[in-house]
């Protein structure tokens, strides 16, 4: 690598992490702001009053957002590196380095290479993140800020939820952020293919086993179930017998379907390759399929999306004369932010198709639209750069 490429890329680099520092910063700032009486009501229930309620409350702020800055790392990849190139080339402009470069025979579409590379190769680290780091931490980015600070969060009832065989589960209780996520006083109904009972499973406590090996299903595991009983012969004309149940629970209800069953924004914390499994063959009652799909195609569009964002971006700003500055940034914010409104309002789309018939189809589609738009208006904008 030459010097020069070093140089920018150095520069583009340190403004990264200077802007994603920065962002950050703002975040936990106005997060705090709305939801200090929640992480104060934690010191409070503990016992702690005064200045002996500093320390705790700040490792309680620590233990939350810690935790979140990997979220918002994938947040924010469209934003930072667009931030990062506007200052990094409007700094080396105003210094007249864009006319000293110029002057020695060098285009301006050079000086703009090491930052595309490394902006891929962060690119490459957000889907690290994404992918390995996130799906390990759900348990700790689902935490709400009543619950900082807590090894498991709070519980809430599971209602009716329906299992692949069109069987029903119910639980009084369920602690989704344990180490073993826990369902307690659980009833599972068998039913037939009329939807009739046909038997009842009732256990005070289902532990989830996390197990590939044992388990034949692509679920990853099963519910181990503690003094469990079965009534069978509840159809109709039949003899009710009553026993014990000594096997697992080894139906399609997974923790990843009751976040999903809870809440559609449960998705977005999956891997690709569990958003795989959820939506293979024979799980088509698998909880947010709609928003399944729009995640699993945003997660291939999205780093190429993040890339086209900064081809936006850059040749607004990469000009050798610092009296064009202001409306080169005007520019660059306004295309921006328009390439972003474009993103999530087809985000928005995709979970609501306008016909059932193109349910499976149309997510995939809102995902690679704005690719279609603004990939040809970044190559357009590049070869439209003097140099």
């Amino acid at each position: 690598m030459k010097i020069l490429d070093r140089y920018v890329a150095s520069s583009f680099a340190k403004n990264y992490v200077l802007s994603f520092g920065i962002l950050i910063g703002l975040f936990i700032m106005l997060d705090m702001l709305f939801h200090f009486d929640d992480l104060m009501a934690i010191q409070t229930s503990a016992g702690y009053t005064g200045a002996e309620s500093i320390l705790p409350l700040l490792k309680t702020i620590v233990d939350y957002y810690s935790y979140q800055v990997f979220l918002l790392f994938v947040m924010l990849s469209g934003i930072v590196p667009i931030i990062a190139a506007a200052f990094t080339l409007m700094r080396m402009s105003r210094q007249n380095e864009l006319s000293a470069i110029l002057s020695a025979g060098v285009p301006l579409l050079k000086v703009a290479r090491p930052i595309v590379i490394v902006a891929i190769l962060m690119n490459a680290i957000v889907i690290v993140d994404q992918e390995l780091l996130i799906p390990q931490l759900i348990p700790k980015l689902t935490r709400r800020h009543t619950e900082a600070g807590q090894a498991a969060g709070k519980s809430f009832p599971i209602g009716t939820m329906q299992d692949g065989d069109r069987s029903l589960l119910l639980a009084a209780r369920y602690y989704p952020h344990a180490e073993k996520p826990t369902m307690e006083h659980v009833t599972i109904i068998k039913r037939n293919t009329d939807f009739l009972p046909l038997a009842q499973i009732t256990a005070d406590r289902a532990f989830w086993i996390a197990d590939k090996k044992e388990n034949s299903s692509e679920n990853g595991g099963y519910w181990k179930l503690e003094n469990a009983r079965i009534a069978t012969g509840l159809e109709p004309g039949g003899k009710p017998t009553a026993g014990d149940y000594k096997e697992p629970y080894r139906g399609s209800i997974t923790p990843e379907e009751i976040g999903l069953y809870r809440s559609n924004t449960f998705v977005n914390l999956l891997s690709t390759e569990r958003i795989n499994q959820l939506l293979a063959p024979g799980r088509a009652n698998s909880y947010g399929v709609n928003q399944l799909l729009r995640v699993k195609h945003s997660r291939i569009t999205q780093p190429v999306m993040n890339i086209f964002l900064l081809l936006l971006a850059v040749p607004c700003v990469l000009t050798r004369d610092p009296g064009q500055l202001r409306s080169a940034a005007m520019k660059c914010l306004g295309l921006s932010m328009l390439g972003l409104g474009g993103i999530f309002a087809c985000a928005m789309l995709a979970g609501q198709p306008p016909n059932p018939a193109w349910a499976d189809r149309w997510p995939a589609m809102m995902a690679f639209i704005p690719i279609i738009i603004f990939g040809p208006l970044a190559v357009w904008m590049l070869d439209r750069v003097e140099t």
